[in-house]
């Protein structure tokens, strides 16, 4: 239904097959988890969650962007072939002073126009203040921690995201309404799929001279399930 009903609005667009070749100045990284709480402004229907390509700047670390997170083809708001979208570029240069620069997404929506993110600090720098002005003000900002970046669920500070023609393009509505919006980076996004993997592997055991056992008992075995293997006395 998500589908149907966004694809039903959405405008015209350039069509794209195939990975992009690397770019100059970015490293490519790999594929991480995108939890978007942004489109969700407009209907809560448009929460979800989709693998991306991520990559980041070789001459500002920390610096990074999701390429092409809503044309990507993953997005499953979108009932279409991929299509070529703007990269979202995030600032976690800083981890503990995380931010969103303003930037508008490439592709609009034929009712409500283009779409532009970003966070309430990101508008502030677009007003020529500094982020050093917003640290010291002690303004809150998104974190990178363990892998993910997230912002504040806190009504104070919201991301931002507006289409021009949406409530008139005027005020921008408070994006991550539901305290939602992950970006988990590859390393990280890694190690869960690889957990669940581990999860859904079968069990095998072995004695301690390496040959596999069907029904262990009165002893000490390996016990291997995926990329997992243990000790174990049963």
């Amino acid at each position: 239904m998500k589908k149907f009903l966004l694809g039903f609005v959405f405008a015209a667009m350039t069509f794209a097959v195939g990975a992009r070749e690397p770019q100059e100045g970015w490293k490519q990284l790999g594929t991480g988890l995108f939890c978007d709480d942004l489109i969700s402004v407009i209907d809560e229907m448009f929460l979800d969650s989709w693998e991306v390509e991520i990559e980041e700047s070789e001459a500002e670390p920390g610096m990074y962007r999701l390429v092409n997170p809503f044309g990507s083809g993953k997005c499953p708001y979108f009932d279409f072939k991929t299509f070529n979208a703007n990269d979202l570029v995030i600032n976690a240069t800083d981890p503990e002073h995380v931010w969103i620069p303003v930037q508008n997404m490439g592709f609009s929506i034929s009712s409500w126009g283009s779409f532009t993110i970003s966070c309430f600090n990101g508008m502030m720098v677009e007003a020529d203040l500094s982020i050093e002005d917003l640290i010291d003000a002690e303004c809150l900002f998104g974190t990178l921690a363990d892998g993910k970046i997230t912002f504040p669920d806190d009504d104070s500070y919201r991301l931002q995201a507006w289409f021009d023609y949406y409530l008139e393009g005027i005020v921008p509505a408070d994006g991550n309404p539901h305290g939602k919006f992950c970006v988990t980076l590859p390393e990280a996004y890694s190690g869960i799929a690889d957990g669940i993997a581990d999860e859904n592997a079968p069990v095998e055991y072995y004695n301690l001279q390496g040959v596999r056992v069907n029904n262990p008992s009165n002893g000490i075995f390996i016990r291997r399930q995926g990329s997992k293997v243990a000790k174990i006395a049963l």
